[in-house]
């Protein structure tokens, strides 16, 4: 037996019913700002002045600043006039909302109640720091403005402490460092000796190394005559001086670079004149375009992939000294 074929029928829409239907408004999704705030804490630490008068630890004067001292450090003003955008257009929409703001509250042109202005008491415009470790969280969003105020202050403030070590500037004065980070890297002092004679075991016969280690601690160059022995008691009188520091500089990545430089340096290859590093034969800097040709940037230079012929071209000629 057959069986019938049932077809679904469509319901036929009235013409007025139809065009009630197209005259209704398209509902679109509008999308929620990009969520700009991290469960994260920084901490903004204070870096001592190399050339403040006292340096003398525990005193009220040693850095360069007295123990209830404050810096203040306010978003910068570009040629023009205007304020420096220290937010994105994605952070700005998100925390105008999280924050309860009108829209384009946080835009940095308004000719009144400028949020960046200094003088706004609704605002935030400056950024006040003590001696001592200020703490930041960026699941906040006022922490958040002025961590964003405080990396616009790229000359006195330091990102992390990394740029602190491998691009140093005399004008620091604060250094940016993560809670993460920073636990992380509080080893104990029995841990971190320990980890700097492994590193150390690798390289205690290596008089270039040490050397580099050595003038990385004193600041002072290491004659090529520099006994071994003397070289490895120095080592040894560091660990146990500081562990943390000697750690750092041992298992910096760009020592291998800093090695090759100093040798070069001393066979003639590489010039350094006002701490900057060329090439002694055409006399061009050691760094990629746009950079100085400081010692981390020719070191990285030197390892970095795309120069791997000209780090073998200098290998290859120091050993024919």
């Amino acid at each position: 037996m057959a069986k019938k074929r049932v077809e679904e029928e469509t319901p036929v829409m009235e013409p007025q019913e139809e065009e009630a239907v197209l005259q209704q408004p398209i509902e679109q999704k509008k999308e929620e700002p990009f969520n700009c705030l991290r469960n994260e804490k920084v901490i903004v630490r204070f870096v001592a002045s190399p050339n403040a008068l006292v340096q003398t630890k525990g005193h009220v004067l040693s850095g360069g600043m007295s123990e209830n001292a404050t810096r203040s450090f306010v978003v910068p003003l570009l040629r023009t006039g205007q304020y420096m955008n220290v937010l994105t257009k994605n952070e700005k929409d998100f925390l105008e909302r999280s924050m309860g703001l009108e829209p384009n509250a946080l835009n940095v042109y308004r000719k009144t109640d400028n949020f960046w202005d200094d003088s706004n008491a609704q605002g935030i415009g400056r950024v006040t720091l003590h001696k001592q470790d200020n703490y930041l969280d960026l699941s906040n969003p006022v922490d958040y403005i002025k961590y964003k105020i405080l990396l616009a202050n790229k000359d006195q403030i330091a990102s992390s402490i990394q740029e602190l070590e491998e691009r140093p500037k005399a004008t620091y004065q604060f250094v940016i460092i993560s809670e993460n980070a920073e636990a992380k890297s509080n080893l104990s002092k029995m841990d971190a000796t320990m980890q700097c004679y492994t590193e150390y075991g690798a390289i205690r016969e290596d008089k270039d190394t040490l050397r580099v280690i050595i003038e990385a601690f004193d600041k002072r160059p290491q004659s090529q005559q520099v006994k071994l022995d003397w070289l490895q008691g120095k080592v040894n009188e560091y660990i146990q001086k500081d562990p943390r520091q000697f750690l750092r500089i041992i298992t910096d990545k760009l020592l291998p670079g800093k090695v090759l430089i100093k040798q070069c340096i001393e066979a003639g290859l590489i010039s350094w004149r006002n701490n900057l590093y060329y090439l002694k034969q055409d006399g061009s800097p050691l760094c990629e375009l746009g950079e100085e040709s400081t010692l981390n940037n020719a070191a990285k230079y030197l390892l970095s992939a795309k120069h791997s012929e000209l780090k073998y071209l200098l290998e290859a000629k120091l050993k024919e000294e």
